[in-house]
């Protein structure tokens, strides 16, 4: 599935010249894929448990079909806002499942490590995707890099409803979660307003730096300033993936071991040193180190999942992943269309500026906040079998 997502920024400056769209306009496609994903995100926790996993599955990996070949086909900006909207849609559906399924299996001690190999999934598929959408739109145009990208999406439906999709079906009702959404019954500490509410901004502040400097930013800079073509953008954002897919592992052993906030707010500070230093990048060189200096970054990802679960102690259902998708969604609705907009009237270095700000302020919020409690996650779940037992 994300394999469709991933041919998009490689491809957005040839959408630019081909559609006639100014830079406020590129920035409004990022929104249009992260609005219907954010509003379905406040009830697609809800839904799964109300509907179950394999209906949601099955509608998500439709609509980024749909989209896709929209996409493919479209001819002006009104029908590729709806492309976007059709693959955000499916997007959220997928995502939402996926995360449900990932917090409430295995050993909680290998939660974040087992998130980050899901995530490297995605990551793979990006890179792919990228890359030979770009490759192919050289060749043959940006509407042949989304038709390769709707035979990947077909071939991943087929291989999900055969492999996959009966694994997570007999996992949500053989263990289903009880009704407040816990993995134990009785009495259990409440999580702390201001805890959640800061892993909530770290959520948002990742999801704006992925989608204000990678998915606009990056490749708006290196078709624009640096004069490269799509293969190039797609080929430098494919390394940068790679370093992160190869970087996953440890740092999710990493965040199990020694603790998830140790682990993120360095991870943050890498994300925000690559946003500074690509608007000052003058050529391929530095255009590649900053692109992967930000994608490396983005190895923190699944932390915030993990963070969720210990602070609301077991309460990790539904409702708890709606918003939490919501918080990542509404981050992907804000930046493109601000960063878009900022760009166009004060420069790439406003609008990378703007990204770094809300990074570091996610950041600075999260260390205030958690840091000063922060106990390893071992002692955490210790406390709470305890108690419950």
């Amino acid at each position: 599935m994300n394999f469709g997502q991933g041919v998009y920024p490689p491809l957005l400056p040839e959408l630019v010249g081909a559609l006639g769209l100014s830079l406020a306009a590129a920035g409004l496609l990022g929104t249009a894929f992260s609005l219907p994903r954010s509003l379905l995100g406040l009830f697609a926790g809800m839904l799964v448990e109300r509907l179950g996993p394999t209906r949601m599955m099955h509608a998500g990996m439709a609509l980024v079909l749909a989209g896709t070949l929209v996409a493919a086909t479209a001819s002006s900006l009104a029908t590729m806002v709806l492309a976007r909207g059709l693959a955000g849609l499916g997007s959220g559906a997928i995502a939402v499942v996926s995360i449900i399924y990932l917090m409430r299996t295995g050993d909680p001690h290998r939660r974040t490590r087992r998130g980050n190999m899901y995530e490297g999934a995605l990551i793979t598929a990006n890179a792919v995707g990228g890359y030979l959408a770009g490759a192919v739109s050289v060749f043959a145009g940006w509407r042949w890099g989304f038709g390769v990208a709707a035979v990947a999406v077909g071939a991943g439906w087929l291989t999900a409803a055969w492999r996959v999709l009966p694994s997570v079906r007999k996992e949500f009702h053989e263990r289903p979660a009880p009704a407040g959404g816990g993995m134990a019954p009785g009495p259990v500490p409440r999580a702390s307003p201001l805890a959640l509410f800061a892993i909530y901004g770290v959520v948002f502040g990742l999801a704006f730096g992925w989608a204000g400097a990678i998915s606009t930013l990056a490749p708006l800079y290196g078709g624009q300033a640096l004069g490269l073509s799509a293969v190039a953008i797609g080929r430098t954002l494919a390394i940068g993936y790679g370093v992160e897919a190869i970087l996953l592992i440890p740092v999710g052993w990493a965040a199990d071991t020694f603790g998830r906030l140790r682990v993120l707010l360095p991870g943050l500070a890498v994300l925000f040193t690559g946003v500074v230093l690509l608007p000052l990048a003058g050529g391929l060189p530095g255009y590649t180190v900053a692109c992967g200096l930000v994608i490396a970054g983005m190895t923190t990802w699944m932390i915030p999942a993990s963070l969720l679960v210990e602070h609301l102690h077991g309460r990790f259902g539904g409702r708890a992943v709606g918003i939490y998708r919501f918080a990542t969604d509404l981050g992907m609705v804000v930046a493109p269309a601000t960063i878009g907009w900022l760009t166009a009237w004060g420069g790439f270095g406003v609008g990378a500026a703007a990204v770094a700000l809300v990074v570091a302020t996610a950041g600075g919020v999260a260390g205030l906040v958690l840091g000063p409690r922060w106990r390893r996650p071992s002692a955490d779940l210790a406390a709470v079998v305890k108690l419950t037992e």
